[in-house]
């Protein structure tokens, strides 16, 4: 297994004395406290999920503690700016979406003839990065739909009904996500 990891430069070495440059740092006491969380969060789910089953943990701890150490390894990122009121939001249209797909991909598989798939190609406004990823993995949350590609601000979405309401419900899905990472709120001040 060959692991890369990417060192950033020192911006301060690289600029002038009056030059301010903004930089993420994540220092070795915040990256312990990630991997750390990261192993107690997978640990409590591992137990929640197999809480009757003590002989598991064999598999279990390991993986735990492989999650916290794979969190080392990521790059440091600033973390996001999310909305309370986003997040309650997007988890109700997560679960409400769910319920719909499940319903209305077994009410066309019990008539084919409702079926009209085809390929969408979606711009998206929302910034590079977490949002962005998480837009296109949401996609399936929509009845009927799944991200087939993300290049850029281009995604490519196979659709069961591609003539149907897929565009209005992936531009609903957009403001959601934004919403979400309050991405927004700052044009409604101006």
């Amino acid at each position: 297994m060959n692991a890369r990891r990417e060192f950033a430069v020192d911006p301060a070495a690289q600029s002038g004395p009056d030059q301010a440059v903004p930089s993420v740092k994540r220092t070795d006491t915040g990256r312990l406290r990630g991997a750390l969380l990261t192993t107690g969060a997978l640990a409590g789910t591992w137990a929640a999920l197999h809480w009757a089953e003590p002989a598991s943990w064999v598999i279990g701890a390991p993986t735990a503690l492989l999650g916290g150490v794979a969190t080392m390894l990521l790059p440091a990122s600033k973390p996001p700016r999310l909305s309370i009121s986003g997040a309650v939001q997007f988890a109700a249209f997560g679960a409400w979406g769910i319920l719909r797909g499940a319903l209305d991909v077994s009410r066309r598989s019990l008539r084919p003839a409702s079926l009209h798939p085809g390929l969408l190609r979606y711009r998206t406004t929302l910034p590079d990065g977490r949002p962005r990823r998480l837009f296109a993995l949401s996609i399936t949350l929509m009845p009927g739909t799944l991200t087939a590609s993300l290049e850029g601000d281009l995604l490519v979405v196979h659709a069961l009904d591609a003539g149907g309401d897929a565009r209005s419900e992936l531009a609903a899905l957009e403001r959601r996500i934004a919403d979400l990472f309050d991405l927004y709120a700052m044009k409604d001040v101006t």
